[in-house]
This record gives C-alpha cells, structure tokens and sequence, in this order.
C-alpha cells in the first residue's frame, strides 16, 4: 500500500487514579497536531501503581474507554498494558487490547517477558512477577495498511522475539513501555534502532515519562524509528504525542535492496 500511514504515539506520566490518567490521555489527544490511522498508549497508561488485583479483574471500563477512543478518532488503537486476569486463580496478565476504527476489540497480547531485575534507582528492586503471570503466544494484527506485531517494554530486550514477529510479516512493531531512568538513558535508544534495523520494521514506542506518584522515575524519550534505524520523531520527558508519517512502500523497497531477512544462515 503507497498511501502513508500517520502514526501517533503517546507519552504518558501515570499514576494509580484510573480516571485521572484516562483524562490525562484524553487532554493529550486533544493536542494531536494531525489525524492518526494508528494510536500507541504506553505501558501502565491507566494506573501505574495503586491496586493491580483490582483493575485486573475489573477491566470494563477502561476496555471502553478504549473502544470509545479509537471509535472517536477512527484510528486502530494499541492499548499499551493493563492488568488483566485470564486464569481465576493467577495473577493477572500484563495485556495489551487492540481496537479497530470501528471501537472493536481486535485481540490482546500477554506480555511474555517479565521485568524481574534491580536497578541503581530510587526503586531499586522491580518484581513484575510479583503482580503477573507471563503470557506465551506472540500476535499480529493485520491492519489495513500493515501487519503490525504486539509486544511490550521489557520484550524488547529479546531480539529473538522481534525476529519471530518479523518471520509472520510484521511491518510496524509496537513497544508501549514503562523503561526507567536509568536503563533507559543508558539502552531505549540503541535497543530501539537494533530492533527496526534488523527485522527492516517501524518501530512504535510509546513510553512513560516523568516522577510517578510512587515515586518511580521513568525515562520518557518515546520515539517513531524507521526500517532503516533513523528516528523519525522523538519525545523529551514530559507528556505529549509525537505524530509523524509512515512509508510502507518505502519499506518494501528497503526489504528488496537489502534482502538480509533472505541472506539467514542460521
């Protein structure tokens, strides 16, 4: 498809009020310098912190929210993560919902990899799987204008995940994140540019950013990479959507002249 696709993602800095961040969304979309086709939230968009048990097993009203957002602008919608029970008896998964023009809910994606690690940070000891249970099945959403792969935050540390995604025709790779300060002023960049380059996808990665009620640091800089590593759009660290144009003809041809995906020996 020639047509471009205007892709929009959004910066973020949550906090555990579900409302109050649905607002703050909202607030951000109404400063949306163009229409988008597609809508990225970050990670943790409508509660970082706060009570996750009780979001995950009540998740109605953001899932409408999000319908009605996507219905609104007419755009597809990646709906960063909440926390979601999909087994009674476990924690909740890490999911992601994706909604089309129309405000249907398409598909989710479980958040495979858990952010288990300690940080030199006010935090210092992150323990996803304290909260969540890993999902295990990858997903792509055919989109009108493009295959588009689901994954989240931590995911992209795992190259072998984005290649699976690239192995099922992933054109557009979406990477809604709550990456700290520290890891990411040192590593959301290089990973970022590493993962469009090697798999020739955009890469689409809407993060947190700012001091958090909870006092966790996160680094913002959310960021439109090209097939070809070049950043097309880039954030700093306050709240804010970066709109910017999408060629995936462009793409097909970078694919053609540089055939590497075909060059695999291993």
């Amino acid at each position: 498809m020639s047509k471009a696709v205007t892709a929009a993602v959004v910066q973020m800095c949550s906090g555990p009020d579900v409302q109050a961040n649905l607002k703050q969304a909202e607030d951000l979309f109404s400063d949306m310098e163009s229409s988008a086709d597609i809508i990225v939230l970050p990670e943790c968009f409508a509660q970082l912190g706060g009570d996750i048990p009780a979001l995950g097993n009540n998740t109605s009203v953001v899932r409408n929210w999000m319908s009605r957002i996507a219905r609104q602008f007419g755009a597809w919608l990646v709906g960063g993560s909440i926390p979601c029970v999909v087994n009674e008896g476990e924690n909740s998964r890490a999911s992601c919902f994706v909604y089309d023009p129309e405000g249907n809910e398409v598909t989710r994606y479980d958040k495979i990899h858990l952010f288990n690690a300690d940080i030199s940070d006010g935090t210092r000891r992150y323990r996803e799987s304290d909260d969540y249970s890993p999902g295990n099945d990858l997903n792509v959403v055919d989109m009108e204008f493009a295959r588009t792969g689901l994954t989240i935050c931590y995911d992209v540390r795992f190259p072998e995940l984005y290649r699976e995604l690239r192995v099922r025709e992933s054109e557009i790779i979406t990477v809604p994140s709550a990456f700290t300060r520290v890891t990411g002023q040192a590593h959301w960049e290089p990973l970022l540019r590493a993962r469009a380059i090697e798999n020739h996808c955009y890469v689409l990665a809407a993060n947190q950013g700012g001091t958090h009620p909870n006092k966790r640091e996160t680094w913002g800089h959310s960021m439109i990479v090209s097939p070809w590593g070049e950043v097309l759009a880039e954030a700093d660290s306050t709240p804010c959507v970066l709109t910017t144009e999408l060629n995936i003809k462009a793409l097909q041809e970078i694919r053609k002249q540089m055939p590497c995906f075909e060059h695999r020996v291993l």
